[in-house]
């Protein structure tokens, strides 16, 4: 691997472990897009490039935006609230029920 190969995975490793970490209490967008603005700022990827792959991922970008404007309506008429209320009282004390009554609604 050239030194050109080696820089790009390490700003995709800063950029990425800044948008797990969060670290300075930086939102994900600041990481995500400072890595980016670094791999054009030195001539790492070209601006096309760039172009081309946000143009590419529009429709995951709909979907984001589509699932946040759901969970954002849902959490403002207690969906979530109503849900966890349920968990409880059907988990009945037990933490092992209440993990599984948690797991299977988060994952319908």
């Amino acid at each position: 691997m050239t030194l050109h190969t080696y820089a790009i995975w390490a700003i995709c490793f800063v950029a990425t472990f800044g948008v797990i970490t969060r670290p300075f209490k930086l939102p994900e967008a600041v990481w995500a897009v400072a890595g980016a603005a670094v791999l054009l700022v030195f001539g790492l990827m070209s601006p096309g490039a760039a172009w081309a792959a946000v143009l590419k991922g529009g429709d995951v970008y709909l979907f984001l935006i589509g699932m946040m404007l759901l969970s954002e309506v849902a959490r403002e008429q207690g969906l979530f609230d109503w849900v966890a209320e349920h968990a409880v009282r059907l988990a009945k004390g037990s933490t092992s029920r209440l993990f599984a009554l948690v797991f299977g609604v988060g994952i319908v």
